[in-house]
């Protein structure tokens, strides 16, 4: 949302019509909050029902309802936004791929070394077996 929204102000677009423009193209939850808060603008005012918006959105609503109120730009404040929430989340993912060699350990210890040392070691005790174990 607030990519779609970014790049419809940096095209001249108004907020609200930002808004409505990127709400058909986010995911229903998100589209249905975009409405609710397009809906309520109409009665209070835009600012208003950005600084009231709940839900997914809400971090994003209260940035841009900051923005607005106090008659900061909105694209850099959104912009903003975007580049704080990617880096939380590269962070995350970041976490995430720091925890997979542990989580894949199991795996490796149960499933693939068990075939692995029987495959290379077998072989060499067979050979071993027959010829002190098993006279011809």
């Amino acid at each position: 949302l607030a990519e779609m929204v970014g790049l419809a102000l940096s095209a001249g677009l108004t907020l609200s019509r930002a808004l409505h423009t990127a709400a058909p193209l986010i995911h229903p939850v998100l589209q249905r909050e975009v409405g609710r808060v397009l809906r309520q603008a109409a009665r209070v005012g835009l600012g208003n029902a950005l600084a009231a918006a709940t839900g997914h959105g809400r971090r994003f609503f209260g940035s841009v309802a900051h923005a607005v109120v106090t008659g900061a730009p909105l694209a850099p404040a959104v912009d903003s936004f975007v580049r704080e929430t990617t880096a939380e989340r590269r962070v995350v993912r970041q976490e995430a791929a720091r925890r997979l060699p542990v989580r894949l350990m199991l795996p490796l210890a149960l499933l693939i070394l068990p075939g692995f040392v029987l495959l290379t070691v077998g072989p060499t005790v067979l050979a071993a077996l027959e010829r002190f174990v098993l006279p011809q």
